[in-house]
């Protein structure tokens, strides 16, 4: 009975199976260039960018100053969240880090507003970027039309 069941695992699992399989390449053989992001932004900047986007208090925040007609103060930002005001802080710098917000000093307090170009630049080139097909050139490098 045993050695049957080792069977089935051999079978099931794969084990027993030649070392030398045969791999297939990620990409067709005599592509010149696999696709890349360069033509949307730097690998750091996409990094920060989907970094402070991958919180959901971030994203809320972004949120909150888009449906917001001006600068926001922190104040009036963290009141709109169950969180403590350190924490909402703390997102704060992060999306400020990243770019996508604007931080103004006020006399006793800080202003926030949404960089909307760099989030359309960044994020939204990028997800573009993914989404579309693009087309060949002469050369045979996929181009993307980014229109702004």
């Amino acid at each position: 009975m045993a050695h049957f069941l080792g069977t089935i695992s051999k079978i099931v699992y794969g084990f027993g199976m030649p070392a030398t399989r045969a791999r297939v390449p990620a990409f067709p053989v005599g592509r010149p260039h696999p696709p890349t992001l360069h033509d949307v932004a730097d690998r750091e900047m996409l990094d920060k960018v989907f970094k402070a986007l991958a919180n959901e208090t971030r994203r809320g925040i972004l949120a909150v100053l888009h449906d917001h007609p001006g600068p926001m103060s922190s104040h009036d930002i963290a009141r709109r969240f169950d969180i403590p005001w350190q924490g909402v802080s703390r997102h704060l710098r992060l999306l400020t880090e990243a770019g996508l917000l604007v931080c103004d000093l006020r006399r006793n307090e800080r202003a926030y507003t949404l960089d909307r170009a760099l989030l359309r630049r960044v994020a939204g080139r990028w997800v573009m970027r993914v989404a579309t097909k693009g087309t060949v050139d002469a050369e045979g490098n996929l181009v993307f039309d980014f229109a702004e």
